[in-house]
């Protein structure tokens, strides 16, 4: 009885509380949903979204208070949040002292705001086009206005939700015009998804430092400073996004493969790289595969490098193979649909490698499996169990006599392996590329060889490996 009643004053002081920053905001502006729980064991819940917008920061704070002897603790969780329309923070569970608790539901509201009619401050946005396809190019300015003669101590311009778009800001310009100083900021934004969009408005945050007295008297000469802020709302502009056809990529390009050799030998590797080239959603290209049968082929991610240019998106998209083959290689086109107002089909050369000495694998009729059946009678034969004993004795002659000769070949594969520069290991180790672990080195070797990787290769581990494959 004595226990529950010491934990009987802790229990009573359990509780759960929920409070906003503020519940009336403009579009992206900062919202702060706080859980306060009082208590000793407290569990939050993991909260990543907030009615469809991502939580973007997360803080606690801890408070302990001694209450009739008891120790009690009050944890506070804040989640941040930049809701663009009127949300309802929902429900959510918490444990306090193995006791589930429900919060409240919390509605925010979001106003719309009007452009601001300020004489000494304004922000302007604009697009160079309202009218755009999947993955065409739009640049997306930001004017920001500053009357030359004022001098606020912060300036706080609001980045704009880039949602369904690709974003990448390419400039940042100063510069005077009609007595105002002018700072401008332009995006490239690639739209991924079709549909009418507003773009804006967003908030530029003009702090003033404001003096303060705390007190009355003026016996007190003590002042206080603090950032007091005004709110300047930009206008918004209007967006339509139109589909392109299926399976295509906007813009214009050209493309080709080269390989750096025309004529090797089996098993010899060549590289084969396709180029990319022009305007347009290099994002949006695929990863280009090769189909070569009856060889091997290994690849690497593509290289894609972009600039602006004309306010259009242009670059260069490569990706490298590897290829490895006994016989002649033959590199089929590759191919993709482009739309620029009109479908297009942009497709790249064929490419033909000479294999010298190439050669395929034939069945002989040694390698055939024998089906037919030899039935003997169960009549003893004393001549052919002493033919089957002689027989026996030269196969295990003639097997120590093989093994004899082929460990001094073994030994020569293990001294080419531990003299081998990348190049020279990487041709000794075609021949057992079947094997996977060989295969993983083969691809790290080629990394290394064709794209100045640093891929550490084992050849103590390598050498094992030949080994258990030879006594196989």
């Amino acid at each position: 009885m004595k226990k529950l009643l010491l934990l009987l004053p802790v229990l009573l002081l359990a509780f759960v509380n929920v409070h906003v920053n503020k519940t009336n905001i403009y579009p992206g502006e900062e919202v702060i949903y706080t859980i306060e729980a009082s208590g000793n064991n407290i569990k939050f819940p993991e909260i990543k979204y907030i009615d469809g917008f991502p939580v973007q920061g997360t803080a606690i704070s801890q408070n302990i208070t001694i209450l009739n002897g008891n120790m009690q603790k009050t944890v506070s969780k804040s989640y941040i949040f930049f809701p663009t329309k009127n949300v309802t923070i929902p429900s959510f569970e918490i444990q306090v002292d193995n006791k589930k608790f429900k919060t409240k539901p919390v509605k925010i509201k979001v106003t719309k705001p009007k452009e601001s009619k300020n004489s000494d401050f304004k922000i302007k946005l604009s697009v160079n086009k309202n009218k755009a396809y999947i993955g065409e190019p739009i640049i997306f300015k930001i004017k920001f206005f500053q009357k030359k003669d004022t001098s606020p101590q912060s300036i706080e311009i609001q980045r704009p939700s880039f949602n369904d778009f690709i974003a990448k800001q390419i400039s940042k310009k100063e510069y005077t015009d009609k007595g105002f100083n002018i700072t401008e900021y332009s995006f490239l934004l690639i739209p991924q998804k079709a549909g009418d969009y507003k773009l804006g408005p967003i908030l530029a945050k003009i702090g003033y430092l404001s003096k303060e007295t705390p007190f009355n008297d003026p016996f007190f000469n003590l002042m206080t400073s603090s950032l007091k802020y005004k709110n300047i709302f930009s206008n918004e502009v209007d967006l339509n996004v139109s589909t392109i056809a299926q399976n295509s990529v906007y813009g214009e390009f050209r493309a080709k493969l080269t390989a750096d050799k025309t004529k090797i030998k089996a098993n010899e590797p060549v590289k084969i790289t396709l180029e990319i080239k022009g305007c347009g959603d290099f994002y949006d290209l695929p990863d280009f595969k090769l189909n070569i049968p009856e060889a091997t082929v290994y690849e690497n991610s593509p290289k894609i490098k972009t600039f602006i240019k004309n306010g259009k998106l242009c670059g260069t998209y490569i990706k490298e193979f590897t290829i490895i083959s006994n016989q002649n290689i033959s590199v089929p086109a590759i191919e993709f649909k482009t739309f620029n107002g009109e479908i297009k089909t942009v497709k790249t050369n064929k490419l033909f490698i000479t294999v010298q000495n190439s050669h395929k694998t034939k069945n002989t009729p040694l390698q055939k499996e024998i089906k037919q059946k030899i039935i003997y009678k169960t009549q003893t034969n004393y001549i052919m169990l002493f033919l089957v004993f002689v027989i026996g004795v030269i196969v295990g002659i003639l097997s120590i006599y093989v093994i004899k000769l082929k460990l001094p070949e073994n030994d020569n594969i293990i001294r080419k392996i531990k003299k081998a520069d990348e190049k020279e290991l990487f041709n000794i180790l075609l021949e057992y590329s079947y094997h996977p672990e060989i295969e993983k080195i083969l691809k790290d070797l080629e990394e290394n060889i064709y794209n100045n990787k640093h891929n550490k290769i084992n050849k103590k581990q390598i050498i094992k490996i030949i080994k258990s494959i030879i006594k196989k």
